[in-house]
């Protein structure tokens, strides 16, 4: 029997979201509230290695794309560091990062704790002419989590939970951020600036998201909570929101997925890498939760783009039926088996870029030959096309 809703202890700040994110829900509901919460904590120490890994090597990436360095960038994936659950095309990181944020610009990732809303971390990079050019992290025990903000005398790390409300606690936050930065670089001192809001739970339930498509979808649940949901607050959000991403929002869950998707690989399906600090790290403390991903994510399959964006979302507002409440509804078809494209467990896990859109009917069955490149960033390797036939 699953673990219900109402199993949550209702100081958890999180708890009127976890629906919204379906692996971490499916996590929680299969081994219940002291297991998964036990998890989040032991995840924490990833945090660093999840970000670190797509900081570092997005900005690798966008240097040899500048440098001419990079073979066929349009069959390599990065990350728009501005949205860190989009996985995008080398040769359309520039344009597109400058089109939603402008030319220099800096963001700041707040992570969140789960059950106190107080700041867990924080990431900050910065981007010059739509590249990222650098970045800095500040882990829980740094002592510039203890600065305190000028006006309103909280410290940083307590602003979230103090205020409450993300957009208002994000605005005391950029005050903060600001002040840093342009002690830090004051050469950067009049680029914009935006904060990400992003409870730890959020960055693992990407983690754990293989699909691009599924990805970018649940960004846009993160700031539906609020708008349309129903829900206290966002869970996930990007302030001030750039203009482009805010119009995309508003037209709703299928429009902006597919808009975002298009500008990030002109609709082309991503199968996400499961980082391997990350892998390494649950195989040693939780074996069991990596046995479900496996079962349950990879062996049930990943979801035809055009099934993502006819997906029906769950209703958020009965909450007096809790077995069925939360179930995402896509419509009939089967799902992209990984057996099926020919390769490993091991490769899958690599992230695989394929010729898959929202145009591909489900009908249509996805072989190795739809396979147009393994990995991500500077490691991709290329699927010869003669090895296809």
């Amino acid at each position: 029997m699953s673990n219900t809703y109402g199993e949550i202890p209702d100081n958890v700040r999180f708890k009127p979201y976890m629906p919204l994110f379906p692996n971490t829900w499916n996590l929680f509901q299969t081994f219940g509230w002291q297991a998964f919460y036990q998890f989040n904590l032991d995840s924490e120490a990833g945090c660093y290695d999840f970000f670190e890994t797509r900081f570092n090597e997005s900005i690798a990436t966008s240097e040899d794309v500048t440098n001419n360095k990079l073979k066929a960038p349009d069959k390599v994936l990065s990350y728009v560091l501005l949205l860190p659950n989009v996985a995008i095309r080398a040769d359309l990181l520039q344009g597109t990062s400058k089109l939603f944020a402008g030319e220099s610009v800096d963001l700041t990732y707040v992570i969140l704790k789960h059950d106190t809303q107080e700041v867990f971390a924080l990431l900050n990079g910065h981007l010059e002419e739509g590249l990222p050019v650098d970045w800095w992290f500040v882990r829980p025990d740094d002592e510039l989590l203890d600065r305190r903000h000028m006006k309103i005398g909280y410290k940083l790390k307590e602003i979230p939970s103090r205020i409450k409300d993300l957009r208002k606690s994000s605005m005391r936050l950029i005050d903060v951020f600001k002040d840093i930065r342009n002690e830090r670089t004051p050469q950067w001192a009049n680029a914009h600036y935006f904060v990400v809001n992003a409870y730890e739970t959020f960055a693992l339930n990407l983690l754990y998201e293989p699909s691009s498509y599924e990805s970018i979808s649940q960004g846009f649940d993160g700031w539906a909570a609020k708008e349309l949901y129903g829900l206290p607050d966002y869970a996930f959000a990007l302030i001030p929101w750039p203009q482009m991403i805010n119009m995309f929002l508003y037209q709703g869950r299928a429009a902006f997925t597919s808009k975002l998707a298009s500008l990030a690989t002109h609709g082309h399906l991503f199968i996400s890498p499961f980082e391997e600090k990350n892998r390494e790290l649950v195989l040693r403390l939780h074996s069991h939760i990596y046995d479900w991903y496996q079962k349950e994510k990879i062996g049930k399959g990943v979801p035809y783009p055009i099934q993502t964006l006819q997906c029906e979302f769950p209703n958020l507002k009965e909450k007096k039926n809790p077995n069925n409440q939360f179930e995402y509804k896509y419509p009939s078809g089967e799902w992209i088996k990984p057996e099926e494209l020919g390769i490993s467990r091991d490769e899958l896990a690599k992230g695989v870029y394929l010729d898959v859109t929202h145009e591909t009917p489900v009908e249509k069955k996805i072989d190795h030959s739809h396979i147009i490149s393994i990995g991500i960033g500077r490691s991709t390797e290329f699927i010869d096309p003669a090895s296809k036939s």
